[in-house]
């Protein structure tokens, strides 16, 4: 389609866009800052046509892609991570429903006869033997001055606050100078009598499977990887301190043996859509079949997927019944992602097509080939994705090149001109944009940081390219539902909302022009602006006042290099605001 052709209606775009992250594709399979289908598929259609081709050289887990599918477009999707091309090939892969649910209960049934009664426990109420949904794990704290070592669950209060000090000589509870004892099982979670979940403290029968997983040596054969101390999150994660610099040690006997005999189990299929099917099933399931899963005293709070932490209590969840619902999830995803192809030409398997390859040099694609591009580049220094995908990777027998990976370090060695690699690694990405954009036509780029200056980054990089040097639109990404970090953005300076920059390839009757420069913004000038804006009604975050001077500033081809989120916050506070604690927002 001809740069001519496309006519453009900004109006129809809102200045926010709401895509919870709460739909079946979007919590199929997790990713590093996933962008949901839903706030995709507006900008596809506001800046494409059906059959034109979108480009996204970030593609992650290919969320792109299946906008694309959907919408009847065609996508070339490029990045370096072997984790997120395994998981778009996943989603991509499209399978018999009842023969999936077949074979998924055969290999579950393989598995579980060769663990044997690992996971078996014995009900108290009537003494039958049922099995284990999940386990709850404590960590012992061992006190520095009389040496009791305290089992962490046992002294929780009723809402899960910790002790305050030692129970024998009163010494103040403080984790990071306690020293650390053997794990130990407190709870079971089986079905009652009832055939409700009941909760049931350990019993004999619990710890003699527990010993036995420990002393079985296939536990040792669960596929590991090493997290190096020249991995960021190495140090963010304190992984050396507490002996955990090795992606297997994240699971426990039991579910190591239980996970290593369904990995056989898939990988013994003939069928390949079905075995590819089924391996994105059970790489879905590693975060919570891990240590990573933590307890709460309300409701379990999921695994924390952007760092290595495993909580004082923690579950051990049984993979059998973790990978059973997620395969219901894989065909509730699948139904999402075909269900709506009316019109797309099924047996053409090179209309969505993903290539392992870095942003800086796109040689899968000619010059003015694509008709869009929309691509979501890593945060700077908020997550470094291939640290993260070891976890998976492992397991899939290919490691993403973290040398290449477009990130902002910010300890350790690499630290040292990590802003100025990042600016250049973006330039050159945005530099090939422009070379397979055809004349006239759009790149969207979503991007969220709390640094001013990193934001400057991003402008310089878009403008060196060679695009028009401000954007046809800046609109305000909100992805809804919030993590527990997310929550307290008040108080922890954590951005809940991202920016979509849409900038524009001149036309071929177009002059480029000199660079435009970047003109310092003033930032308390826009921040104050941005807080009398405010509406009466209607509850925000500090993330919208932010975006929104961001948003502003950006639209006016102004750098706030002295901008961050803690200003945003201080000044609300100065104002007479405050945050809720709960919800996040202000009041």
């Amino acid at each position: 389609m001809g740069e001519n052709f496309l006519k453009i209606d900004l109006n129809k775009l809102s200045e926010t866009i709401t895509a919870p992250r709460t739909d079946a594709v979007y919590n199929c399979h997790s990713y590093l800052t996933k962008v949901p289908l839903a706030a995709i598929e507006p900008l596809i259609e506001a800046y494409t046509e059906p059959g034109d081709l979108v480009v996204d050289f970030f593609a992650g887990s290919g969320m792109t892609g299946l906008a694309a599918l959907r919408l009847n477009r065609r996508a070339r999707l490029s990045d370096i991570s072997i984790l997120g091309k395994h998981i778009a090939t996943g989603y991509l892969t499209n399978v018999s429903t009842v023969e999936l649910t077949k074979v998924a209960q055969k290999v579950i049934n393989e598995a579980k006869n060769a663990i044997g009664g690992l996971y078996l426990s014995k009900r108290i109420s009537d003494g039958a033997k049922v099995e284990v949904i999940r386990t709850v794990w404590s960590f012992t704290y061992v006190c520095p001055k009389c040496k009791l070592e305290m089992v962490y669950f046992e002294y929780l209060d009723k809402k899960g606050n910790p002790p305050k000090e030692c129970v024998s000589c009163s010494e103040p509870f403080v984790r990071r100078n306690w020293g650390r004892g053997e794990d130990v099982p407190v709870e079971v979670v089986v079905l009652g009598e009832n055939n409700r979940h009941i909760e049931q403290s350990v019993t004999d029968y619990d710890r003699r499977n527990i010993r036995a997983a420990s002393r079985d040596p296939r536990k040792n054969d669960v596929p590991s990887l090493p997290i190096t101390a020249d991995r960021e999150m190495y140090s963010r994660s304190a992984l050396g301190k507490w002996g955990m610099a090795e992606t297997g040690k994240f699971f426990s006997a039991r579910n190591s043996i239980a996970l290593v005999e369904l990995w056989k189990a898939i990988n013994r299929l003939k069928g390949n859509d079905i075995r590819k099917k089924l391996r994105f099933a059970f790489t879905a399931i590693l975060p919570r079949a891990s240590m990573r899963y933590q307890w709460s005293p309300k409701r379990p709070l999921n695994a924390q997927n952007q760092t290595y932490y495993v909580a004082p209590v923690y579950y051990e969840w049984n993979v059998f019944a973790l990978f059973g619902r997620k395969v219901e999830a894989v065909i509730r995803a699948q139904d999402e992602i075909f269900g709506r192809r009316t019109l797309f030409d099924a047996k053409n398997e090179d209309d969505i097509v993903y290539e392992i390859m870095s942003a800086e040099k796109l040689c899968h694609l000619t010059n003015e080939s694509a008709d869009y591009v929309f691509t979501d580049p890593p945060f700077g220094s908020n997550i470094f994705y291939s640290d993260m995908n070891l976890f998976h990777e492992a397991w899939l027998g290919e490691v993403t090149d973290h040398g290449a990976e477009a990130v902002v370090h910010t300890t350790g060695k690499r630290k040292n001109g990590a802003e100025e690699k990042y600016e250049h690694l973006l330039r050159k990405a945005f530099s090939e944009a422009w070379r397979v954009l055809k004349p006239g036509r759009y790149m969207s780029v979503i991007f969220g940081n709390s640094s001013g200056r990193i934001w400057g980054l991003v402008q310089r990089a878009l403008r060196d390219a060679g695009f028009k040097s401000v954007p046809v639109h800046v609109g305000i990404l909100d992805k809804g539902q919030r993590s527990v970090k997310g929550l307290n953005s008040g108080s922890e300076g954590v951005v809940t909302l991202d920016l979509i920059l849409t900038v524009q390839k001149p036309g071929q009757e177009e002059q480029a022009g000199e660079p435009r420069s970047l003109t310092n913004g003033d930032s308390t000038a826009l921040i104050q602006s941005a807080i009398k804006d405010l509406p009466a009604k209607g509850a925000l975050n500090p993330s919208h006042v932010y975006a929104r001077v961001l948003k502003k500033a950006i639209e006016k081809h102004l750098a706030l290099d002295d901008l961050h989120l803690s200003n945003v916050l201080i000044a609300l506070r100065n104002a007479g605001y405050s945050v809720d604690r709960k919800t996040g927002l202000l009041f």
